[in-house]
């Protein structure tokens, strides 16, 4: 085995322009490159010549394996994200705290947004197999704690925690599938990792609410571990990290970590958690006029400003590297990343509660509601992988095409109203999901391979990493809408109730904002006008995504309109 990996080694050593030439000789659907064999393969018994005969005809060792521990990874991520999208009100309505829920979902994407770019770094210098075993043990450990959380601050916490593992689920899939499979095979592959990402999602969606009802939300977050541990296991025996090209003592350690960008991934973080602090407490706690809240504003701006100075003259591999910035196409795709991202989360973040208050849904209804939605996003993804693989000239119009799709969704959810039709109901939320399985694979690529493949890891995260900071500002942006609203539309509507002063008011608005089941203990006038309040404040953010998509749907316009071209490896 050792003359194998000798031999290995030095075809590994030949250039990229000879194992190209190669590979399209030999017409082989898996490129073959460096470290490819001894990252991924294992020890296995047969001849020599066999071994190498097979890897040359494009078999991969434990291909299977390794796919079963990375879309267990893909699975996880796309159930977490909907079955907390389905039961954060419930939760909230325990802890008496419905008005700062969303930060259930904003902790967790703070930290994924922060450490996803910097798992491109860390697979680069550490291993493909050690980020993610690292990656889902984080995960698994923040599930866990958040499961035994016995108040609202333990649960943001241990979500947060949560989130630094998630944010290495879906990217180190993308990474290590862009490592092993050929471009041209990568479109089937991914709409087969957004079935799996979409099918997480219609579980955690239709499953959530009921398992939260019957056992309690708790093994919402519980019953994630096992799934998680069973990818780690497989990962640990089939994944192998390569041996290195020379011994990697303290000093050799030191110098790699010097390359990942820890101060670049702090300030993005706490610039992040001020934007989210002064939306959260904004026009509740301090009035938007407020001196403090006007700080912590400049403040977070001010982090921003130090974290694109770090991100220009860090000597470490920036979490945004500037040369990524460069073509005006990809600045286009980045911009539509981040209005996918917000318009998509806002959308999620936004349905439980409009099934709820607007339809008069329980929380298990609620959660079957949104399996319609989940059941499509794959659909969308499928869809994408198949005409992915026609070439790279498809992707753009992929992109514009889930743009429209997503705008034409969410309008339509607009209309959603008490006693509507059950079939058009479920019509009007298919749109803007099937439109955010295309956009959200055909948008990454369409980044991706603008570069050269030794900039596509880093491509893969920086893209991933403009859509989690704009999904991290639709979740905050709606949940301050929704607040800020209900606040003014409940308070006015209270004030012409005879018998209310406006401190009962007050009491009234601060109740229903931390518990929407207090609802149902109101007086039934003063709960009516509650539940106009809560509709009217649902509509405001719907109209928020709606235009993000707006937005989203004018930059692909944009780029017609200019005529700006992309250049992509692809090609």
């Amino acid at each position: 085995m050792q003359q194998i990996k000798d031999r290995l080694g030095k075809r590994m050593s030949e250039s990229q322009d000879e194992l190209l030439a190669k590979r399209q000789k030999a017409n082989d659907p898996y490129e073959f490159q460096e470290n490819t064999f001894v990252e991924y393969g294992s020890v296995f018994d047969g001849d020599e010549s066999d071994v190498l005969d097979e890897i040359s005809n494009g078999y991969y060792p434990n291909f299977f394996w390794i796919e079963l521990s990375l879309f267990a990874n893909v699975f996880l991520s796309g159930f977490d994200g909907t079955v907390t999208a389905s039961t954060y009100t419930t939760i909230g309505d325990e802890f008496k705290a419905t008005n700062t829920a969303s930060w259930i979902t904003t902790s967790y994407l703070i930290t994924s947004t922060a450490f996803q770019p910097l798992y491109g770094s860390f697979s680069d210098i550490l291993g493909r197999r050690s980020c993610l075993i690292g990656a889902t043990s984080f995960f698994i450990f923040g599930c866990i704690g958040c499961s035994f959380s016995s108040n609202i601050i333990m649960l943001d916490v241990m979500r947060a925690l949560t989130g630094v593992g998630g944010g290495g689920l879906v990217t180190l899939a993308t990474i290590v599938n862009s490592d092993i499979i050929a471009p041209e095979q990568r479109g089937n592959w991914q709409a087969f990792q957004n079935l799996l990402l979409g099918f997480g999602g219609i579980c955690g969606a239709s499953f959530g609410g009921v398992i939260a009802e019957t056992f309690g939300w708790r093994w919402c977050f519980l019953l994630q571990a096992p799934i998680g541990f069973t990818g780690v296991i497989i990962g640990y025996f089939f994944i192998q990290n390569p041996p290195r090209k020379e011994s990697f003592d303290d000093d050799g350690h030191k110098k790699s970590m010097d390359k990942i960008d820890f101060q670049g991934s702090i300030t993005l973080v706490l610039a992040l958690s001020l934007q989210l602090l002064v939306l959260s407490v904004g026009g509740s706690q301090l009035a938007w006029s407020d001196i403090r809240l006007i700080g912590l504003f400049v403040l977070s701006c001010l982090f921003m400003l130090i974290f694109a100075i770090i991100e220009i003259k860090t000597k470490a591999l920036p979490i945004i590297p500037p040369v990524l910035l460069h073509d005006p196409f990809g600045f286009i795709i980045l911009g539509v990343g981040i209005m996918v991202g917000i318009a998509s989360y806002a959308y999620l973040f936004i349905l439980p509660l409009l099934f709820r208050i607007v339809l008069g849904d329980n929380i298990s209804q609620a959660g079957l509601r949104l399996t319609i939605p989940s059941l499509f996003t794959p659909v969308g993804g499928l869809i994408a992988g198949y005409f992915m693989s026609k070439g790279a000239n498809t992707l753009f119009k992929l992109v514009s095409c889930g743009a429209l799709l997503m705008f034409l969704g969410n309008f339509l959810a607009l209309k959603i109203d008490e006693g509507e039709n059950p079939w058009v109901l479920g019509l009007y939320l298919v749109p803007a999901n099937i439109g955010q399985g295309i956009i959200f694979p055909s948008s990454l690529f369409s980044f991706i391979y603008i570069f050269d493949k030794d900039k596509q890891a880093i491509a893969t995260s920086t893209a991933y990493l403009f859509r989690s900071i704009g999904s991290v500002w639709g979740v905050a942006g709606s949940s301050t809408i929704i607040r800020h609203v209900l606040k003014i539309v409940v308070s006015n509507s209270l004030s012409h109730v005879p018998g209310l002063s406006k401190k009962d008011i007050a009491g009234v608005v601060e109740k229903v904002s931390q518990d929407i089941s207090s609802i149902e203990t109101l007086e039934p006038e003063i709960a009516f006008w509650v539940n106009k309040g809560y509709a009217t404040a649902i509509r405001e953010a719907q109209a928020f995504s709606t235009l993000c998509c707006f937005i989203c749907l004018s930059l692909c316009g944009l780029k017609v309109l200019l005529k700006i071209k992309s250049r992509s490896s692809y090609d």
